[in-house]
Formats: structure tokens, sequence, C-alpha cells
């Protein structure tokens, strides 16, 4: 055989890999070793995606796909529960319900108070119209107070018409007494009723005046009024009574 001849020929069973051109996705050119080698698993090429291609990083190899990810808006809703509400939309606490749903009660102090500047205008009133009527009947202003003082038995059954230092002031205490204790009770009346002072409520306490004269106290009582003042005097006393109470300060 020739030399040259078979310097120029090769066989292909000893022949190596051969190069194939390649171009990567960014421009660069290199060639591929295609081939079987001796010793050689299989002819694949050695590199047909570029290592940064082939190989993914742990964090991409476990990521989740979108849609694994992506929750629905159910299961982000908080609750009716942890919705934060305004102050507005807050319905009340129990107790404050109930807070609400109790009237206001006014205290025991101020009704009090109330009702002794109430029985001092009616006091006033009541005793100047009484004075005024005795006067006009006797002679004297103290006759009317005179007769108060028989409500608690003193001065006898009929008393004097004129001053007398222990029947007279009697009179006038236990008008006064009766009078603000009288206004008390109006003003607990009006606070529980929730009425203010007006003419119907004023008709109610001149009511109330004659009746407690008339059905509870001694009988003396009432026959040394219109022996003192007369029956118009008399009636004039509740009158006073009443316009008093529709009157009274709030």
């Amino acid at each position: 055989m020739n030399p040259e001849r078979a310097a120029g020929t090769s066989e292909p069973e000893h022949q190596g890999p051969r190069p194939v051109p390649y171009t990567y996705h960014d421009g660069r050119e290199d060639y591929l070793h295609v081939g079987r080698q001796e010793g050689a698993v299989a002819d694949q090429p050695e590199a047909l995606v570029p290592a940064s291609e082939g190989m993914s990083s742990p964090a991409a190899a476990t990521a989740l796909p979108p849609e694994a990810t992506a929750l629905p808006p159910e299961a982000t809703a908080l609750p009716p529960a942890a919705t934060p509400r305004s102050p507005e939309a807050t319905p009340p606490a129990p107790a404050q319900r109930a807070q609400q749903a109790t009237p206001k009660t006014t205290p025991m102090s101020e009704i009090v108070t109330r009702g002794l500047r109430t029985g001092a205008v009616m006091t006033a009133a009541t005793m100047c119209t009484m004075m005024a009527a005795s006067t006009l009947k006797r002679g004297s202003p103290w006759a009317s107070m005179n007769a108060m003082a028989t409500a608690v038995g003193i001065g006898g059954r009929r008393v004097s018409d004129r001053f007398d230092p222990v029947v007279t002031p009697a009179g006038i205490a236990v008008l006064a007494g009766g009078l603000l204790a009288w206004g008390i009770g109006y003003e607990k009346a009006l606070d529980a009723s929730g009425q203010r002072s007006g003419a119907l409520t004023g008709a109610l306490s001149a009511l109330g005046g004659f009746l407690l004269d008339e059905l509870v106290l001694p009988d003396r009582l009432m026959q040394n009024f219109r022996a003192k003042m007369g029956v118009v005097g008399t009636l004039s006393k509740y009158v006073a009574l009443g316009v008093a109470s529709a009157a009274a300060p709030q």
C-alpha cells in the first residue's frame, strides 16, 4: 500500500469525535465534538445546553408555580369578627345598651333642693293669701296663722284672732314645714312622671292640699279656717297653692 495514501486515508473505527459548529443563544460560536471515542458509552454531544441554562438554583427548583401560590379572595378575606369597624358601626356593649335603655334618674339631693325652693314659693303665696283673707274677715292677719296651729292641737278649739307669742309662731311653723315637705313631694312626683310644672300639675297639687286638710287633718282645722277666713278665703288658700305649684322654678 502506498504510504501517502495510507496516511491520507482515515480509518473510521479509529477516528475521534468530529467537530460540529454550534452557536449559543448569546451569539458565541463553538464546536461540539460528536462521535464515538474509544471507550465512550454513546455517540452523544458532550454539551448541547450551556451550563447556565442546564442548571437551576435551589430556590427556583423549589418555588411553587403561580397557580399554586395564588389564593382565592375568600381565603385572604378576614372573618367578619376580625374585620375592623368604624366607631359608628360598632354596636354598643350590653352594659351600654342597658344604660341607654334605662331612663336618666335625678339624684335625690337635687330633688330635695328643688323641692325646698318650690315649697318656699308655696309657703309665701299661701301665707300671704291666708293673712289677707283673715284680715278681711276678722280684721287681723294673725287669725289665720292661729287657726293653722290647731292642726297640731295648739291653741285649743277656738283660738284668738290676735297675735299670740306661742300660738302664732307655731301656726307659721306648721304651715311652712308642711308646705316645704309638700314641695319636695311635688318635685319627686314630677321627676317620677317625667312632667314639668304646669296648669295641670298645679291643679292636682291644689286638689291634693284640699283633700289632705279635709280628710286627714282634724275637723277643727277646717272649722277654724272658715271661721277666721271665710269660705272664699279658705278656697283662696288652695288656689294660691295651685298657682305656686304651676309656677314653681325648674
